[in-house]
């Protein structure tokens, strides 16, 4: 029997109304603290050599990662806790091992328009786990409960004056969320680049029966929704210094599809 195994009920109820929840302390802090800083080193080592991409990310601050083979740590204790047999309490077709990511959401950061991930037509489980404290200086992510609920093109979305919460996390908190659930990245006021571990089933899963082995299992970076081609770095550039006309944009796009 896992922690989890007693509260599942009252979980599910709190999952179908909100689209998430959250569990507290469950992933070893000393050891996400050493990931954290070979996460951070490793941005400081592409930067420095001149790796680095240009665009995909770079410009507004908020980039994904693989977290490397090293990081399969948190896989097991978050199986070893429940979490993988709550998911599939939600998601019967999680049937595969997860995508294994991270957001990196570096110093001086943007705050990204409101959306949800993938399609909205098939939703998917997302599992965020805190490798750092997150709090509203460097980034907590901003959720909107009920969003799932429903479908919003974006004006709708917009127009709907539900409130936004922002998800504060201590380092080995964990949540458990929809991918149609609304929600944004927010910018990063301190000076240490802020992750945030994510195991995810969009399209069922992993296409790897080891999703650790990707990648050579070392720390990779990778781009976040932007194209690296010059009209994709003009327009992540436009969005983060303009957020104002971004949303007019994606605003006004919205109502005519």
């Amino acid at each position: 029997m896992t922690q989890l195994s007693n509260k599942m009920q009252d979980l599910s109820s709190a999952f179908a109304r909100d689209g998430y929840v959250t569990l507290p302390n469950v992933v070893s802090k000393p050891r996400l603290a050493a990931l954290s800083e070979q996460l951070r080193g490793e941005y400081n080592r592409a930067r420095a050599a001149g790796e680095l991409f240009s665009g995909g990310g770079t410009i507004s601050g908020h980039l994904n990662c693989f977290p490397g083979a090293q990081s399969r740590f948190v896989y097991d204790e978050l199986e070893q806790y429940g979490v993988f047999d709550f998911v599939r309490k939600l998601s019967p077709s999680a049937t595969r091992m997860p995508n294994v990511g991270c957001n990196l959401n570096l110093p001086n950061s943007s705050a990204q328009n409101p959306h949800a991930d993938g399609n909205v037509a098939t939703p998917f489980i997302i599992v965020n786990v805190a490798p750092v404290d997150t709090d509203l200086q460097n980034g907590a992510m901003e959720a909107v409960p009920g969003t799932h609920l429903r479908e919003y093109k974006y004006w709708q979305y917009a127009l709907s004056g539900k409130p936004a919460l922002r998800m504060r996390m201590s380092a080995g908190d964990v949540i458990i969320r929809l991918s149609s659930v609304w929600h944004r990245g927010m910018p990063n006021k301190s000076k240490a680049i802020r992750p945030m571990l994510a195991f995810t089933w969009e399209d069922g899963g992993s296409d790897l029966a080891d999703p650790y082995t990707a990648h050579g299992g070392k720390i990779t970076l990778l781009t976040n929704r932007y194209a690296q081609n010059l009209s994709g770095r003009l327009q992540e550039r436009a969005f983060a210094s303009l957020p104002a006309l971004g949303k007019s944009y994606l605003f006004i796009r919205s109502v005519v599809r």
